[in-house]
């Protein structure tokens, strides 16, 4: 129970995806843990629906009727795009307390949050810098939060590695050219995901990837503009023209929750960066950053030589990492705003 002035949060209506992307092939979301079992882990009572298991007319009377008979204090949404009518939002604003997470507001403001955003009582944005945007429409109650990870307890102390370097994330143009271009210089770097030959992995295979390679890379997934990449794959340079004329391309790299899963999971870190990574880890004692191909080739080499220095900023990232930066701390927080009436 969180108890703050008036308002008392004891029971919790969920709405969201129970599949990543709302598609069974992807696998399962993140939602069940991040949502449902991080509020029964702070002792709330918890009923969710999940969206993708319903037909649009069917979900909005669903989400109706449940709220009415399980009288929550708080209705929290994760929408992914327009699968509940503005109608039913208005409906619920009326009557509950309402919360929608937007975790893509860096590409996708202009083309879904600010058309939903004064649907609910409060929003729930990853984006500092766009914090403006919503009040500038007229939704002054924003809650600032980011994404983050399953709580994990495994080693992270004297691991016997599997890989020198790894990723894990969809295969895209950018992406594809950066490895090509680090096997060229001798670094094999064992990718997993999407369009990848390794394929899709479960959630715990990627925990185990993490914990057992010396490197963890994160690549960026927004349209590159270097010419070296349009030059070798034509499709990004497609890309890059869609995103002239497109609102919602992700244009600039944002943090997601892979930033915060490798250290959870006992991982060293070598990120791009990112604006505001360093709201959340100290760069050069908890991650590293690299700002372009040569930079993270130069540092992937460096660290793969130096493990004394790696391990003392794997460490520290990682004790961070499961003290400020998991999905229960993040709930938590969310929570206690919404209490405070911010």
């Amino acid at each position: 129970m969180v108890k703050k002035k008036d308002l008392i949060i004891k029971k919790i209506l969920i709405v969201a995806l129970k599949y990543s992307y709302g598609k069974k092939d992807f696998g399962p979301s993140i939602n069940k843990g991040a949502l449902e079992d991080s509020f029964k882990n702070l002792g709330f009572a918890t009923k969710t629906i999940w969206i993708d298991e319903h037909k649009k007319d069917f979900l909005n009377k669903l989400i109706i009727d449940e709220a009415e008979i399980f009288q929550p204090d708080l209705v929290f949404f994760k929408l992914f795009k327009d699968e509940v009518c503005t109608n039913t939002l208005l409906k619920l604003k009326k009557r509950y307390k309402t919360v929608n997470w937007f975790g893509d507001d860096p590409w996708r403001f202009d083309s879904f949050s600010k058309h939903y955003a004064t649907k609910f009582t409060y929003v729930i944005t990853t984006n500092k810098y766009g914090i403006h945007l919503y009040k500038k429409i007229g939704q002054d109650k924003v809650i600032m939060s980011q994404h983050a990870s399953f709580p994990s307890e495994v080693s992270y102390k004297k691991v016997s590695y599997k890989y020198d370097v790894s990723f894990v994330g969809t295969k895209s143009a950018y992406r594809d050219w950066f490895i090509k271009e680090l096997r060229k210089k001798g670094i094999n770097c064992h990718c997993f995901g999407k369009g990848w030959k390794n394929g899709l992995i479960s959630y715990e295979k990627m925990e185990n990837i993490f914990n057992t390679s010396k490197v963890n890379l994160n690549i960026n997934n927004c349209v590159n503009y270097d010419l070296r990449v349009n030059y070798s794959n034509p499709k990004n340079l497609i890309e890059v023209l869609k995103s002239l004329i497109v609102k919602n391309r992700k244009i600039h790299s944002h943090i997601k929750a892979r930033n915060f899963e490798i250290p959870v999971n006992g991982g060293f870190q070598l990120t791009d960066y990112i604006p505001g990574i360093e709201d959340y880890f100290k760069i050069g004692e908890e991650l590293l950053c690299y700002k372009d191909f040569e930079d993270a080739l130069s540092l992937i080499k460096y660290l793969l030589i130096n493990e004394k220095e790696r391990e003392i900023i794997k460490r520290n990232s990682v004790i961070r990492a499961r003290k400020q930066h998991t999905y229960t701390c993040r709930m938590k927080d969310i929570l206690e705003n919404i209490c405070s009436g911010n």
